[in-house]
């Protein structure tokens, strides 16, 4: 993948983890994050899906942690991210930690638990990260890659593994996070 292409992605997602804007990450920036998501999409305190997102931003920070200063890290930098995020465990936290969190959102999303969620559940939480509508749409379309008009659980997968491991820079999971 291009350096700068990862770089720029890295750094989107760096700044949405970053919730209190202070240049670094930490565990309560991640725990902010999995509550946002939580007040996003009316998950009650305690519920399962609370308990999933939660317990995966849990793990997502134990991930973060174990990829950058040997496990000590209590707080994290941009460039100490991208740099630990550019190394060849990189697959393996995206497989184990970030995709399992991510997933768990969209769960919480698909108010109908089909395993699916519509435009309308997808622009809730892109408002979040400042997606216009429009944008959200295209974005949609193109991760909808079997246009019945709802992106499943498994297009998803795919669009988050695009995006943080795709070396193609016309990737649609690339613009999952927005235009960066």
């Amino acid at each position: 993948m291009s350096a700068d292409l990862r770089r720029r992605k890295l750094e989107k997602v760096f700044a949405s983890f970053d919730t209190d804007r202070d240049g670094v990450i930490d565990e309560l920036d991640i725990t902010a994050m999995a509550q946002i998501w939580c007040d996003t999409y009316g998950v009650a305190p305690s519920s399962a899906h609370w308990r999933s997102i939660h317990g995966r931003a849990h793990g997502l920070w134990r991930g973060i942690r174990e990829n950058t200063d040997g496990g000590d890290a209590d707080r994290v930098s941009r460039d100490e991210w991208v740099a630990a995020m550019d190394s060849p465990g990189f697959a393996a936290f995206v497989e184990r930690s970030a995709i399992p969190f991510s997933m768990a959102v969209f769960a919480a999303a698909d108010g109908d638990g089909d395993g699916r969620i519509t435009v309308e559940e997808m622009m809730a939480a892109q408002s979040k990260s400042g997606m216009s509508a429009e944008e959200t749409r295209t974005v949609f379309a193109l991760l909808d890659t079997d246009g019945d008009g709802r992106v499943s659980y498994d297009e998803y997968v795919e669009a988050a593994r695009q995006f943080y491991l795709s070396d193609d820079p016309e990737a649609p999971g690339n613009l999952i996070a927005g235009d960066f």
